[in-house]
């Protein structure tokens, strides 16, 4: 049991570092505004209305590639295929908070939904653990 704990928690770890390395690529290239104020929700709702497709895009696919990475990792650790779906649950409902903290478009508050589940769900596909004396790619 505290196998499996762990493992949830090292997959939400490397869930969140994909994530949050897909949005600082997404603000090294398109930099918030000198006078917009992160901290105001109102404002920040706002300007996400105006983001540029291709940055909503590297946002959802942040949410879907930190679900496969954090899935993928929870199986190497327990090969446990409910750990992976509940990484992704979680993902989700950091989405759905979000959605609650500022308004994003629609299109996007059903990624933030469908991209986990699909990341979660590749993540159990592709899954194989390796067993003793096979070797780890092959």
């Amino acid at each position: 049991m505290i196998r499996k704990i762990l493992g949830i928690m090292a997959g939400l770890v490397a869930a969140y570092l994909v994530i949050l390395a897909a949005e600082a690529v997404n603000h090294w290239l398109y930099p918030l505004p000198a006078d917009l104020d992160p901290s105001d929700n109102a404002a920040m709702s706002a300007y996400t209305f105006t983001l540029p497709l291709p940055v909503r895009l590297m946002y959802v696919g942040g949410w879907l590639a930190g679900t496969f990475a954090g899935a993928w990792l929870n199986l190497r650790i327990v090969d446990w295929r409910w750990g992976g779906w509940i990484i992704a649950l979680l993902v989700i409902a950091d989405g759905m908070a979000r959605n609650f903290e500022f308004a994003e478009p629609l299109w996007m508050q059903a990624a933030a939904v469908l991209a986990p589940l699909i990341g979660g769900w590749l993540a159990t596909r592709l899954h194989r653990k390796p067993y003793p004396g096979e070797p780890l790619l092959g």
